[in-house]
């Protein structure tokens, strides 16, 4: 199969280059090379216009010629690097921008998810955070640019807190908060929930990072040794990642075998349909473990997964969430996911000397189940609704009175005691509406799924 497809694409890159010799003398080098490539590999080949604008900068030129339905393609170029980055990878702390109608027609941010160990977690913010303010800019709609440029910078910022009670706010103090270093470990906690005869395991798992495999396998052990009889799977801000860890985790939660269909992949007329059983799937990266027979000693198999999601769970997630369904029931709770459904490698020059110093991203892979169902580039949609936002404060990642984790609870049978936080009036956001949500601008702008290029 590999020496067919290397054969195929070599053959490829051939006849594209020929037929676009027309146009050679209108478009840069660089340029060129990023159309030839996109000809081979991209799953909208077809579509790919014949006579494109030389426009000056290589990135404009390759959003130009992306497939309308394309929102995930990207390109690195190393004399074309941002220096803005989100909260997240400064600060390590997401956020909503939101409008409650009873207040006014300024704008709150809410903070919805901190890194453990971040510089936003070792300056006390948590999650359900409230401000006001980013460097005594008032935060308002007019404004609302400025404010996410502020925080995309990574200069450091001061921040504003209030405290939200009965529909008022109350000042608390500043907060300043610069760029520290520091690394996120996807598996931020675990909990094991007990009562009514029901034992059940929660995990919150915020990216798919090859690099911590066993970060995730040795936790799902840890709730499999606790003998939990139910799995709720937090990814409601994850925003994808490796394929392979995909396939560790499903192996490890279904009942499957080594060779059992994965994914099957639906590149362009150039690459076909190609199949990956979980063997296959588990080697697509580098990372550890690849024997499958390590992951035996870690399996629940339960017939039934809960997943809650958001519009930022994204990619590696929704793959998981899709290539479960046809070996377990998988009761998605939540909101609509983003609909990150393909794949991508990444595509450099080859020559010797290198003439190219770009690196391309494409969407190349279509990925489906097993069953052959996927085609949810529109998204996910719950088995059950539930809005997070649903009242403020939001509660803390684990917390059963959280929402979403509420609803699976209760789904479970589990009966879940509700408790005000102590000093803190919970307030509806019925009819508040969400301006921004930097999660959700950062799943689409991470990197498409990777796999290995064969």
């Amino acid at each position: 199969m590999k020496q067919v497809l290397a054969v195929f694409f070599i053959v490829s890159i051939l006849f594209s280059c020929k037929k676009n010799q027309e146009i050679r003398t209108t478009l840069s080098t660089q340029q060129q090379w990023i159309l030839d490539s996109m000809q081979v590999y991209y799953y909208w080949s077809d579509a790919l216009p014949r006579n494109p604008a030389a426009n000056t900068s290589t990135v404009t030129f390759f959003k130009s010629i992306l497939n309308p339905d394309d929102r995930f393609s990207t390109i690195t170029d190393p004399h074309q690097q941002s220096t803005r980055y989100s909260s997240f990878a400064w600060y390590g702390f997401e956020y909503v921008l939101l409008q409650k109608k009873d207040l006014s027609d300024d704008l709150i941010a809410v903070i919805t998810l901190v890194v453990p160990n971040g510089p936003a977690a070792k300056k006390g913010l948590k999650r359900g955070d409230v401000f006001t303010k980013v460097n005594n800019l008032p935060i308002r709609s007019s404004n609302m640019e400025g404010v996410k440029n502020i925080l995309e910078e990574g200069n450091g910022v001061s921040l504003a807190l209030s405290k939200l009670e009965n529909n008022q706010l109350h000042f608390v103090g500043d907060v300043q908060l610069s760029y520290v270093r520091f690394v996120e470990q996807p598996v931020y906690t675990t909990a094991v929930f007990e009562d009514s005869g029901h034992k059940t395991g929660y995990l919150f798992y915020n990216r798919f990072n090859g690099n911590y495999d066993y970060n995730i396998l040795d936790s799902l052990k840890k709730l499999k040794d606790a003998a939990v009889s139910n799995l709720i799977i937090d990814m409601r801000y994850n925003p994808g990642g490796d394929i392979s860890s995909v396939a560790k985790i499903a192996a490890v939660i279904a009942n499957i075998n080594a060779e059992q269909v994965f994914a099957i992949y639906q590149a362009n007329r150039n690459g076909g349909k190609q199949y990956r059983s979980f063997r296959d799937a588990i080697s697509e990266n580098r990372f550890q473990p690849q024997d499958f027979n390590e992951l035996l000693v870690r399996r629940f198999s339960l017939p039934k997964i809960y997943v809650l999601t958001t519009g930022a769970t994204a990619s590696a997630a929704e793959l998981l969430i899709n290539n479960l369904k046809p070996f377990m029931e998988v009761v998605q709770i939540g909101e609509k996911t983003l609909g990150k459904d393909m794949a991508s490698f990444a595509i450099e020059d080859q020559s010797k000397p290198k003439k190219i110093d770009l690196t391309l991203y494409p969407l190349i892979f279509k990925l489906y189940n097993s069953r052959g169902e996927g085609n949810y580039s529109k998204g996910l949609i719950p088995d059950v609704t539930v809005d997070e936002f649903a009242e403020l404060p939001l509660w803390q990642i684990g917390d059963t009175r959280d929402p979403l984790i509420k609803k699976a609870l209760t789904l479970i049978g589990h009966i879940v005691t509700v408790k005000s936080m102590a000093n803190t009036t919970t307030t509806s956001t019925e009819n508040n509406t969400i301006y921004y949500n930097s999660s959700v601008e950062n799943s689409v702008a991470a990197t498409p799924m990777s796999i290995k290029r064969h």
